[in-house]
């Protein structure tokens, strides 16, 4: 996964280095693309910052209890998108007291394979909440 966030990100490196733009603007690009980078890399691919969910458990109809890196706390989520592949699934929590949604990515490598065939399948059941 670390592998993808890097190409994307380099990809937006390569464009912005194409498109003809001032020397400051194109600077400015590339150190948002940069810090942009050690953030994704930290929450979703190295699972190391504290704003990324270390356990994520299902309950029914789209609410799960997840907890963070660090934390002993559960917080309670409402799934409020979520897009399932055979090889990966990515979802948008709504954690309650969070102004922001959390976005939980998970590879097909990154779990067990009986339950990440689970967990795809009890999403699938699930209804969409808007």
């Amino acid at each position: 996964m670390a592998c993808l966030f890097a190409v994307i990100h380099a990809g937006g490196v390569v464009v912005t280095a194409v498109v003809p733009m001032p020397w400051a603007i194109r600077i400015l690009i590339w150190l948002a693309l940069g810090l942009s980078f050690i953030q994704v890399i930290t929450i979703h691919a190295w699972r190391r910052s504290t704003s990324a969910v270390a356990v994520i458990e299902m309950d029914s109809e789209s609410y799960v209890a997840l907890r963070y890196v660090g934390e002993e706390l559960w917080q309670p989520a409402l799934i409020t998108s979520r897009f399932i592949h055979p090889w990966l699934t990515v979802m948008s929590l709504r954690v309650e007291g969070r102004r922001w949604p959390v976005k939980l990515v998970i590879a097909v490598d990154a779990v067990e394979p009986e339950p990440f065939r689970r967990w795809r399948a009890a999403l699938k059941l699930q209804t969409e909440v808007t």
